[in-house]
């Protein structure tokens, strides 16, 4: 399919053309290549987070869907681009979440060695095999390395 027909097939492009005019121009000179991923500056600014996330989902899918449907990409790159999409976003959200909860209940902390707990996030499913589609749901399990409780003002539970 050609890159103008491509762009008029899809109503979530149509969308993106009349919200941000100016991103369909910017894939579109990037379409040869694989999306190159940016660097992430959120900050710890937890409100800031949803709208740098927001931007960045629909360059990837833009890109993503144009390189898709141009016959440009082959579907481990799209899979490989939503895994990536869905990893950096949950690895973003849970640094800064835990930046914002570490200052009202203090760092989380393990009981058998009290050295300083970092939640893991487990992707199961499509996100765990690096299988994501674009309409794919994720299955996540959050876990830290030992029980405990964190060592602020307001204590709890590791697992809370």
């Amino acid at each position: 399919m050609d890159l103008t027909r491509a762009l008029a097939f899809s109503r979530y492009a149509s969308r993106i053309a009349d919200f941000d005019p100016g991103l369909i121009g910017e894939v579109v000179e990037r379409l040869d290549a694989p999306f190159a991923w940016p660097e992430l500056t959120p900050g710890n600014d937890p409100a800031a987070l949803p709208g740098l996330l927001r931007r960045l989902r629909r360059r990837v899918f833009l890109h993503t869907m144009l390189r898709d449907l141009t016959g440009r990409a082959q579907l481990p790159e799209v899979c490989g681009a939503m895994t990536t999409l869905a990893d950096l976003a949950l690895r973003e959200a849970a640094r800064v979440h835990a930046g914002e909860l570490d200052a009202v209940h203090g760092p989380p902390q393990g009981t058998d060695t009290g050295t300083p707990q970092e939640l893991i996030v487990i992707g199961m499913g499509k996100l765990g095999g690096g299988e994501l589609n674009v309409s794919s749901d994720i299955d996540l399990v959050f876990v830290y390395p030992e029980e405990g409780e964190t060592a602020g003002p307001r204590v709890i539970a590791n697992r809370e």
